[in-house]
């Protein structure tokens, strides 16, 4: 009789674990169409005939508006963008073997809030696509936006950046000056 008892909680635990390790799959129940292949894409970021295009991805429940799913996925797209501009800036400064003050630290760190975000000029939200599923119970909506700037456009944000690095540190813009540093010298479209 302990023998069977034993059994049965063993048996019985190793099924509660197992169906709590386990997740349901993700069943597709609205979209906006077929899934275009820059949605399918790994890459987020990437150049192509004189443009760059960003791929963004956001969530919310699944009683949420699509379109503030889509806000959210443009606001990702200019978060996105100058952070890669702010991380391109620095690596470079970091590269030159030139210290940045603590002046242009922080103006690097403000390029990735809304006082630059607002500056933003070109960046497009070309198309966009969203899947509705259910998952565990758990109903969410995924939206994906595909965001292009031209390289043009993009390099004049990198310049302004660059200029409100210089204005607050002198030998950053001294380097500028004396060719130590070279902000447009590589390609300046993100690479992911």
């Amino acid at each position: 009789m302990k023998k069977k008892l034993l059994v049965l909680i063993l048996s019985v635990g190793a099924f509660a674990i197992a169906s709590c390790s386990t997740t349901g799959s993700k069943k597709i129940t609205d979209s906006s169409g077929d899934k275009p292949s820059w949605a399918k894409s790994s890459k987020t970021s990437w150049e192509e005939n004189n443009k760059v295009f960003i791929r963004t991805t956001s969530t919310v429940k699944g009683d949420q508006r699509v379109d503030a799913c889509y806000d959210l996925g443009k606001l990702d797209a200019k978060e996105h963008l100058v952070s890669e501009i702010q991380s391109s800036i620095k690596g470079l400064i970091d590269n030159s073997y030139q210290s940045m003050s603590e002046s242009a630290e922080i103006v690097l760190s403000k390029s990735r809030t809304s006082e630059f975000a607002g500056q933003i000029k070109g960046l497009k939200f070309t198309e966009k696509y969203f899947e509705k599923s259910l998952m565990d119970g758990a109903e969410r909506i995924e939206c994906q936006i595909l965001s292009e700037i031209t390289q043009k456009d993009y390099d004049k944000m990198k310049h302004l950046i660059v200029n409100k690095v210089q204005e607050v540190d002198p030998t950053i813009k001294e380097a500028v000056k004396q060719k130590n540093i070279d902000f447009f010298a590589e390609p300046s479209a993100m690479k992911k």
